[in-house]
């Protein structure tokens, strides 16, 4: 029995000698895994934080904007209302002169071509009298 327990104690020690060579292997790759990582996270953050420099300078300029905006609400509308009763203004401007003054000047130009009309006809009748 002593030889049987000997050799069961051999083969727990061996046994517990591999396990710590698998756990020492598991170890060393995962140190190698976390450095990697490490590394790849250490090159990330340095190519993110101009990234979020740029983020937040649009950010602030936005907000900026945003504010000038929103100070100026009322003068922007009181400009487009100006523009549109500008618009209003022109539009009744030109329906006036097309119903009112139009036809007047149209009449004018009839009676001043027909009086031109009539200057030439006396003019070569004049002529040829002479």
């Amino acid at each position: 029995m002593d030889i049987l327990q000997d050799v069961l104690l051999l083969v727990l020690l061996i046994g517990g000698i591999v396990l710590i060579g698998v756990l020492l292997y598991v170890l060393l790759s995962t140190r190698r895994a976390i450095h990697a990582l490490t590394t790849d996270i250490r090159r990330l953050s340095e190519k993110t934080y101009p990234i979020l420099e740029h983020l937040e300078e649009a950010t602030r300029q936005s907000t900026e904007v945003l504010a000038m905006i929103t100070e100026n609400r009322d003068k922007i509308t009181n400009a487009v209302e100006n523009v549109r009763k500008v618009t209003e203004n022109i539009y009744r401007l030109e329906n006036t002169l097309q119903e009112q003054v139009e036809p007047g000047v149209i009449g004018l130009a009839r009676r001043l071509a027909a009086l031109r009309h009539g200057i030439d006809s006396f003019l070569e009748n004049w002529r040829m009298r002479r």
